[in-house]
């Protein structure tokens, strides 16, 4: 079943890949070059490729989605809050740019937005650096995950957001967080974010 997903959704770009690679997400800050040789990599929470037609993939269900491009390398990463205290989207632009991508693109896809996120106290320890990221409304704490995001994307002047609120979209995404409230015991579903370089 997830074979024929991911074939789905190669199907329905314009360009036919030679390759879909998805990452083996473990919440890491490792970052794999992949190319049309890559079948199943190993643990990694990002992937980067200068090799068109190789579809890039990750899934969340909740977790911040980054699409990165740099005209001729482009990349994906699964930031959850783990992924983004370990700075993983200035890791994955640092291995881009060893690769030679230049005027940067990113968008940041469908995740939890700040007002559904609140917190304990004692998470706010993993995000402190991210202070304006955090704020209190009516005695609970949130985080504004996206926003981390966007302050690891420092340098990249051209950043697209879809502004819409995975918790809240209750007809259109999975949420992770909605389901185990409702039940602890739900089976996980994600969304997929791919990204996939051109030929010239």
């Amino acid at each position: 079943v997830v074979m024929r997903n991911r074939q789905r959704v190669a199907a329905s770009l314009p360009v036919r890949a030679q390759n879909v690679v998805f990452a083996a997400q473990e919440h890491t800050d490792k970052v794999l070059i992949v190319d049309e040789h890559t079948t199943i990599p190993p643990p990694c929470d990002a992937l980067v490729t200068t090799t068109p037609n190789v579809l890039l993939g990750i899934y969340t269900a909740d977790c911040v989605p980054v699409l990165l491009y740099g005209e001729t390398v482009v990349g994906v990463a699964h930031c959850g809050w783990k992924g983004l205290k370990a700075e993983l989207i200035p890791k994955t632009l640092d291995v881009m740019r060893s690769l030679g991508a230049r005027n940067f693109v990113a968008a940041i896809g469908p995740c939890i937005r700040m007002k559904s996120y609140a917190v304990e106290e004692a998470f706010l320890e993993n995000v402190a650096k991210y202070a304006p990221c955090i704020c209190n409304v009516a005695g609970a704490w949130h985080v504004d995950l996206p926003k981390i995001a966007k302050v690891q994307l420092n340098g990249v002047q051209n950043i697209e957001e879809l502004c819409v609120d995975t918790y809240e979209e209750v007809d259109t995404f999975f949420s992770c967080r909605r389901f185990l409230q409702a039940d602890p015991n739900a089976r996980i579903r994600t969304q997929a974010s791919v990204i996939c370089l051109r030929p010239k």
